[in-house]
Parts: C-alpha cells; sequence; structure tokens
C-alpha cells in the first residue's frame, strides 16, 4: 500500500511539474509589448525567453556604447528584410551554448571546432601569432504572430569582431581596419556554412552583419562594416557605411564642417552662458555619409535650480535653431548626477524633462 501511495505522489510531482512547464510556455508566448511609446522603426517584442549568451554580451560590451549600438543597428538593418508592422522581435534563442562554442572557440585539434569564426591554431595576423579575432555573436529572432502561437520565420546575427591577442587581450597597436575587413568579409560565409550543417537552422533565411567593435583608441563606438541576408545560400555581401563623429573634433571638422561649426556655436553659448564651467561633447552617428543621430553629454556646474533650468532652456532653444534634419538627444548632468533629459526629433521642436 506505502508503494502505490508513494508511486501516485511520484506522478502527481511529475504532473505537476510538466503543467508548470505548459504554463510558463503559454503565458510567455502572450507577453508581448507594443510600440506605441516609440516609433516604427521598432518591433514588438515576444518574450520568449532569456537569452542563452546573455551574460557573455553584458560582460563583453556594458562598458561602452556597442551594448546599445550592436542591439538597435541590427534591428533597424533588419527592418529591410523582416517589417516591423509584420513581424514580432524576441531574444536570439536558437543557437544553444554548444553553437556558440562551435563558432567562438578553437583548439589545437583543427577537427574539434571545424566551423570556429577564429583563425586557426598557428596563424598569424600582421604579426600578432594566434589572434582572437570574434568576440562574441549577438543573434534576434523574428516571428509571426498565429492564432494560437508565434512561428519563427527568421533570424538576425551580429558578429561581432574585435581583435585581440592569443590571451585575449586587446592590442596595444590596433589591426589596419583593411586587415580587419578582409576577416570579417569572410565570416559572414562561415557562419551560414555552420547554420546549414545544423538541422534546426538550416532552412531558416538569416541576415548576417558584422560589427567592428570599439577598441581602448575609439572607445566611444564601434560600427557595422558588412551584412548579407542568406536565403538558401550566401546572399550578396554589401559593405556598410557606418560612423562615429565626436565633437569637436578635427575628424569632424575634417568630415563635416557645417555640423561642427554649429556645434562649436552651441557649445560656446552654453559655456558663455553658465556662471561656472560646462562641459559639452557630442557624438554623431553618420550612415552612407549623412547625420543620422547626435547624443550629447552635457554637465553642468550649478548652485541653485534657476541656474538648471536656465541652462536647460538655453540648450533646448539653440537645438532648436542651430541643427535639423536628424535626431538629437541630450543629457544633463550636474555635480550629483543626471537632472534633465532633452530630445529633439528631426523636424520637431525639442522637449525637455526635468528629473526631481
Amino acid at each position: 500500500m506505502k508503494k502505490i501511495v508513494l508511486f501516485i505522489l511520484c506522478l502527481l510531482v511529475l504532473t505537476g511539474c510538466t503543467s508548470a512547464k505548459d504554463t510558463v510556455d503559454k503565458n510567455s508566448s502572450k507577453d508581448t509589448t507594443s510600440t506605441d511609446s516609440l516609433d516604427d522603426t521598432f518591433y514588438p517584442i515576444v518574450n520568449l525567453g532569456a537569452n542563452t549568451n546573455r551574460e557573455t554580451i553584458y560582460s563583453d560590451f556594458h562598458g561602452t556604447d556597442d551594448f546599445q549600438t550592436i542591439g538597435r543597428e541590427l534591428q533597424v538593418l533588419s527592418t529591410e528584410h523582416y517589417s516591423t508592422s509584420k513581424y514580432y522581435m524576441s531574444e536570439g534563442l536558437q543557437f544553444t551554448k554548444d553553437d556558440k562554442d562551435n563558432l567562438l572557440l578553437r583548439s589545437d585539434d583543427p577537427k574539434k571546432y571545424p566551423y570556429s569564426l577564429q583563425p586557426s591554431k598557428g596563424t598569424s595576423i600582421e604579426n600578432i601569432e594566434n589572434p582572437i579575432m570574434v568576440e562574441n555573436i549577438y543573434e534576434q529572432d523574428y516571428y509571426t504572430k498565429g492564432a494560437t502561437d508565434y512561428k519563427l520565420e527568421g533570424l538576425s546575427v551580429a558578429i561581432v569582431v574585435h581583435p585581440k591577442d592569443s590571451s585575449d587581450h586587446e592590442l596595444s597597436t590596433p589591426m589596419s581596419d583593411s586587415v580587419v575587413k578582409e576577416y570579417a568579409r569572410g565570416t559572414i560565409e562561415k557562419l551560414y556554412k555552420y547554420m546549414q550543417s545544423k538541422k534546426k537552422l538550416k532552412d531558416l533565411p538569416v541576415f548576417i552583419a558584422v560589427y567592428q567593435a570599439a577598441t581602448s583608441n575609439n572607445s566611444y563606438s564601434g560600427k557595422y562594416i558588412y551584412s548579407s541576408y542568406c536565403n538558401g545560400s550566401v546572399g550578396s555581401i554589401s559593405e556598410l557605411d557606418y560612423n562615429t563623429l565626436v565633437f569637436t573634433s578635427s575628424d569632424a571638422e575634417k568630415k563635416d564642417a557645417e555640423t561642427s561649426s554649429q556645434f562649436a556655436i552651441f557649445k560656446n553659448n552654453l559655456k558663455n552662458a553658465a556662471t561656472e564651467a560646462v562641459g559639452v561633447i557630442g557624438y554623431g552617428r553618420y550612415q552612407d555619409g549623412h547625420l543620422k543621430s547626435m547624443k550629447i553629454q552635457m554637465s553642468v556646474n550649478i548652485k541653485t535650480y534657476t541656474e538648471l533650468i536656465y541652462l536647460v532652456q538655453l540648450a533646448a532653444d539653440d537645438l532648436d535653431s542651430r541643427f535639423s534634419g536628424f535626431d538629437i538627444s541630450v543629457i544633463v548632468n550636474d555635480q550629483d548626477g543626471l537632472k534633465a533629459v532633452i530630445i529633439k526629433k528631426s523636424g520637431k521642436s525639442a522637449e525637455s524633462t526635468l528629473l526631481y
């Protein structure tokens, strides 16, 4: 009798565990967001679980703008193949830890990781023995919504190239862009070949983009340099023209003299108006030679709330009179932390929010 009771209890426990898992899966598939607070370049999100690579993504990129840029610009690039009005985006769930090991690791035995995106052992690139060229891969998944479920329609994957030495330390002298690009271009075909070797991945279309990560010599942000839409074969690999310029800087003056001049006036106006020192630095993101957005970090030294309001209002007024044709965000910090945010969308007036 005791054995029968024990058997029944075991069945109940197992049934309970199975039911819980089904409930989680079902609830997760309905855990969606809208894009009402954003614009039509963003996807609604469906929460189907956590990316198995999330910890390494954070540890590798949290200290630079690459953390946002890799994900955001991969999403924007993906809109050419997955419409934001038709598809839902989720965390990348198709590449397991084993998949990522197969792509990011290497061994003295060339047969152990035949699809690795790294140079094989014994390779020298620009006098660096056994360099590590690919730091990570980042995945986004795209679904259509059915009556009762979500159907996976395709993936987007970023291959993050960041040359390091064999001990995974950043190079004191960066590799030349031409060498990095030559190597990076070849990783697209390698990744797609690996996907074709996996039953669960081989029939899925995938948009593959290569991202050149920031280095200590270019610490603000990296950039996407190649992309290809692969569906049954490696597609046409396109070179991408992405760039970040710092204002004010000699590079900005050479490449965009007009914006550089206007930013210098904007900066001087704030400095002249402030009672104490003001720091102003801008980061302009360019695509195909055109300025798409700018982020401005503004640091003020204030002693009264009126001083803060005055400088925020002055900055917003000057943005409206001086810049147009691209989005601008201004983060305003004083000596004690974040105090205000100014947002100017392309074609619209600046809007300020004071945090208190």
